[in-house]
């Protein structure tokens, strides 16, 4: 019985001798590159993960800056069309100046409202100056006048003209126009 024992305490020692000797090589030949794979991975995905965070960073960046530029270019063209308070205060000089550069005759400007800023329906932001103007003028210098008006920034709006004839003799037409400018209200309006 002995020696049964031991061919079998022999056979036993060498299957797990064996079987040691197997794991050793899977875990050389297979687990090891595996794990140094994974290493590798984690530090390229670490890598990627970084190189994302900042294009997105860079991204709301630019997209931030983009937006600021479209906001700029809104208030220029916003511009084209409304004046501030400082501008409107300036209006009637310009107009008066406008009229002169086209040589109309007896020029008169009154502002409409002397409260200020007319209010606009349903509109918070913008209110309207009025003023009423009158001039004499031939129809080659109503047509200059009126298309200075137009070109000015901001735009003067011509709400209403009427033309009559002149009790003067030949001097022209006489003139009366009812002029709107849009302008942003104030903080305290």
């Amino acid at each position: 019985m002995n020696k049964v024992l031991k061919e079998y305490g022999t056979t036993l020692g060498l299957v797990w001798i064996g079987c040691f000797i197997l794991f050793v090589l899977v875990y050389v030949l297979v687990l090891k590159p595996q794990s140094q794979l994974k290493k590798g991975f984690s530090k390229e995905l670490e890598e990627k993960r970084r190189d994302y965070t900042a294009a997105h960073e860079t991204s709301q960046k630019e997209t931030g800056n983009r937006l600021m530029l479209e906001v700029k270019q809104m208030e220029s063209e916003l511009r084209q069309f409304v004046t501030d308070s400082n501008g409107s205060a300036n209006l009637t000089f310009d107009v008066s100046r406008m009229a002169n550069e086209n040589s109309v005759l007896s020029f008169s400007i009154k502002v409409r409202d002397n409260k200020g800023v007319f209010e606009i329906p349903q509109c918070s932001l913008i209110g309207a100056n009025r003023m009423d103007v009158s001039f004499v003028s031939d129809f080659r210098q109503f047509a200059m006048f009126l298309n200075s008006l137009e070109r000015h920034e901001p735009v003067i709006f011509v709400d209403t003209f009427s033309i009559s004839k002149a009790t003067q003799g030949d001097l022209g037409n006489k003139v009366s126009m009812g002029l709107s400018v849009l302008v942003e209200k104030g903080g305290d309006s």
